[in-house]
């Protein structure tokens, strides 16, 4: 009796683990797929709307040409290696927002940032970044790594509003003959707007708190209160990385109008451009239509400086190419990190 009790235990203590085994290699399996099928449709989708089309072979031989120049080939290289800075910069953000979460390596912070603008690549607005850097995370809340992403995303707005709107008065100033009274009120309007919305961001924590007091809004509580733990110096550091970036990708588009020939006072070149990343911000594009949208909007700009409408396409085109379209290439490779299951905290 003692004999058989012993295998009467045995063999349902052995069945539940076999069935385990078998259920996680299913779900191995078609998690994998999942990640294969995500990988080959991006690339073909990239490679269909990008690489294959006919202009595309028209830049590629204008930068043949342009490398036969020690120069020239010296500024690309620049440009290229500040992409790295820039998407190193977007990691370091989110690295550090992340930590109330989990805490996430940098290489893994930065594989979460290109993966995440490989899925961008097929949504409005880039919305599908979101999930390509939450499907990084191991034990995180999805939901939280959700919001806390949408907060450091907005860091990068708020900073590109801020410096747009204060530049657009000097773009007034410069170019649209207005009348001086018309220039002051917009002025005063845009330094009130700027300084409103820093001052919501920066209160935001309190702002949170006020909120999950709504009785229609408890339910969300959980999630919610994430957002108010934050402190101000946080956000400051916050919004430093994302002024740092800004200045790395409008150096990049600097260089590029000098590569391809644009002749212009630094001071204007500058401020069109940030005139330019203003505009972009406020248009909803799809990231893939975005670039005759940057070439329309860089053009409208920029030839009031120069009437060479290529130059500034093939400027536009190229930061467009490096800035979004190479490391959403790299991305491809680390969507077979992505976690679709979180671990235990």
């Amino acid at each position: 009796m003692r004999y058989r009790s012993r295998k009467t235990l045995y063999y349902p203590c052995s069945f539940f683990p076999v069935e385990q085994s078998k259920a996680n290699k299913s779900n191995r399996f078609w998690f994998g797929s999942i990640k294969l099928l995500i990988a080959a449709a991006a690339f073909i989708f990239i490679y269909r709307q990008v690489i294959s089309k006919e202009n595309f072979s028209e830049i590629l031989s204008v930068y043949r040409e342009l490398f036969l120049n020690q120069g020239s080939r010296s500024m690309i290289l620049l440009v290229v290696s500040l992409m790295l800075v820039n998407w190193s910069l977007e990691a370091l953000k989110w690295k550090m927002m992340m930590r109330r979460l989990e805490e996430i390596p940098f290489l893994r912070a930065l594989a979460a940032v290109f993966s995440g603008l490989t899925v961008s690549f097929f949504t409005p607005n880039r919305i599908g970044e979101y999930a390509g850097r939450i499907f990084h995370l191991r034990s995180a809340n999805r939901i939280k790594g959700t919001l806390v992403t949408i907060l450091e995303n907005l860091s990068q707005l708020i900073v590109t509003i801020i410096i747009g709107s204060l530049c657009l008065v000097a773009f007034l100033i410069k170019f649209s003959g207005l009348h001086a009274y018309i220039l002051w009120v917009t002025g005063i309007l845009m330094i009130v707007f700027s300084a409103a919305i820093l001052f919501l961001f920066l209160e935001l924590p309190l702002l949170d708190r006020s909120i999950l007091k709504i009785e229609k809004l408890k339910k969300l509580s959980k999630y919610l209160e994430v957002l108010s733990e934050y402190k101000k110096s946080e956000l400051m550091v916050l919004l430093g990385l994302a002024f740092m970036r800004y200045m790395v990708f409008s150096l990049q588009f600097f260089l590029l109008l000098k590569i391809f020939g644009i002749e212009a006072p630094a001071k204007t070149l500058i401020l069109l451009i940030n005139m330019i990343f203003f505009v972009m911000t406020l248009v909803p594009t799809f990231a893939l239509t975005e670039i005759g949208v940057r070439g329309a909007i860089a053009t409208y700009f920029l030839s009031r400086v120069t009437p060479d409408s290529l130059a500034i396409l093939n400027a536009s085109v190229s930061l467009w190419l490096i800035n979004l379209v190479t490391p959403a290439l790299l991305g491809i490779v680390f969507i077979f990190q992505f976690r679709f299951r979180s671990d235990k905290p």
